[in-house]
């Protein structure tokens, strides 16, 4: 695993040493020029004109949308550089093999859309046929800041699929494993009761969703909405397009509708479709009625499909729009998460704080905390506790951490490593921390180095037991952050 290392302890005048003591920021910065160089360092090619001597293209960075026109002179050499006369950062040069052509770019460029202005470097290669008159993505491998290659999403189900989009212009979905039940209730002793759910498949994408009666996540004896979902509830690559399914059964005309939204980008991943289509079918039930056991007044109706065959409903193409090129497996913008926050606004939030002092220990104090980074955009992570372990070899009154579990459900936003010091006559809480962020890169994580000095600035509750003296907070629920410095303590 190859890491990128940046200490905020460094005694340096980069921006990396000198964020900690600006405060969170006030707006959402997802979709600005620092989020995106981090996420989506990349260019669009368009445009291109070839001759036997030349190839002329545009190229936007899609990072900052500055763009350019570039004209480049074919030699005898493997690969011709570009020129542009508006960028000096820019760097490219195209190799032509036969009908295909090969990009290569370097650009160097600043983003200032944050209280300290941060300076990127990134290269990316693709290449198209030649006569192609579709975009052409180069996706960047970040070189500064920080060495990263950003990770992309799968995107919503199929919206690649070969076929995808002709299948899509006459659109229909298939309904299996049908079944609908109605029990009847006096409304006292016994309580009426109807379910209906199936499984529906659309053939352009392979999409697959199971459709029952209920709002969020609870049933509803109402069949009239049903509630549809697929892969997208678990998965956490489909991104910012997930499929969308929306479907209502009428019990007395046995009448199953569908409307969903799904995409399609297997002819030109430069034009991503988001089509929507709506679709009705009688469903042909075969019903059986029976007796309710022990409730001889009732009766269950159980209706299915004759041998539980499959239903096809043709569907009718409603809207179809066109969205920004190569879209579909973006990232999905978010607020400052773990990198972000530890190179602009770094901090962590502390709760949970208790201190106990034993006959055991000498009369020593032991501590125990949460911790977690503090961000903007946590998703579902949690603080994890930190124990006191070991004394710090040479260092007075300094411990290891000992970070407790933290279920592998995400990337941490805590340390991997750390050391605390606790002053008890001053309640004053020092911690050195190394951490790595990876939400952009899991192969090439970040590396961070930190210290926090704060006041547990809450009033302690203690008790005495059997030679024990345990001190927690007052209010067991509060949570207060204290910025990450750039220097040692």
């Amino acid at each position: 695993m190859v890491t990128a290392r940046i200490s905020l302890l460094a005694a340096s005048a980069t921006v990396l040493a000198t964020v900690s003591a600006q405060g969170p920021p006030a707006a959402d910065l997802s979709s600005g020029c620092t989020s995106k160089s981090f996420t989506i360092p990349s260019w669009l090619i368009n445009g291109v004109k070839a001759t036997s001597n030349d190839v002329f293209f545009q190229i936007a960075n899609r990072a900052t949308n500055y763009t350019a026109e570039l004209a480049c002179k074919l030699g005898n050499s493997t690969w011709s550089d570009c020129s542009t006369k508006s960028e000096a950062g820019l760097k490219a040069s195209v190799q032509v093999t036969g009908s295909k052509l090969q990009v290569l770019v370097n650009q160097t460029w600043t983003c200032d859309d944050r209280a300290t202005p941060l300076t990127f470097t990134a290269v990316g290669n693709n290449s198209r046929a030649l006569n192609s008159t579709s975009s052409l993505l180069v996706k960047g491998s970040l070189l500064a800041p920080v060495a990263i290659t950003p990770s992309y999403l799968d995107g919503p189900t199929g919206h690649d699929s070969p076929g995808c989009t002709a299948i899509s212009e006459k659109p229909s979905w298939i309904l299996s494993n049908i079944l609908f039940t109605d029990q009847t209730g006096d409304g006292k002793t016994s309580q009426p009761f109807q379910m209906f759910n199936l499984l529906l498949t659309n053939p352009a994408n392979g999409y697959q969703a199971s459709c029952m009666p209920g709002t969020s996540y609870e049933y509803s004896n109402d069949l009239s909405t049903l509630v549809c979902a697929g892969n997208e509830f678990q998965a956490t690559n489909v991104g910012q397009f997930p499929i969308s399914t929306t479907a209502w059964f009428d019990v007395k005309t046995k009448t199953f509708t569908v409307r969903q939204t799904w995409f399609c980008d297997d002819t030109d991943p430069g034009r991503p479709l988001n089509i929507t289509a709506t679709g009705s079918a009688v469903i042909p039930f075969e019903c059986s009625t029976d007796a309710v056991p022990d409730s001889p007044d009732d009766t269950k109706t159980t209706c299915q499909t004759k041998d539980n065959t499959d239903v096809t409903v043709h569907g009718r193409l409603g809207p179809v729009v066109t969205l920004q090129p190569f879209v579909i497996e973006d990232p999905v913008p978010s607020r400052d998460g773990c990198t972000l926050t530890s190179m602009f606004h770094p901090a962590w939030a502390f709760s949970s704080f208790s201190v106990t002092t034993a006959n055991a220990t000498g009369g020593l104090p032991e501590l125990f905390f949460n911790l977690i980074l503090a961000t903007d955009s946590r998703g579902f992570q949690f603080p994890i506790p930190i124990y006191q372990g070991d004394k710090v070899a040479g260092q007075e009154g300094w411990y290891k951490c000992v970070v407790g579990t933290d279920g592998e459900n995400a990337a941490p936003l805590w340390p991997y490593e750390c050391s605390f010091k606790y002053v008890a006559e001053r309640k004053e809480l020092t911690l050195k921390a190394d951490w790595a962020c990876q939400e952009f890169d899991p192969d090439h994580p970040i590396l961070f180095s930190g210290v926090t000095t704060t006041t547990v600035n809450t009033p302690l509750v203690c008790e005495n037991f059997m030679g024990e003296t345990q001190c927690t907070a007052e209010d067991g629920a509060y949570t207060w952050t204290a910025p990450i410095s750039n220097k040692r303590v």
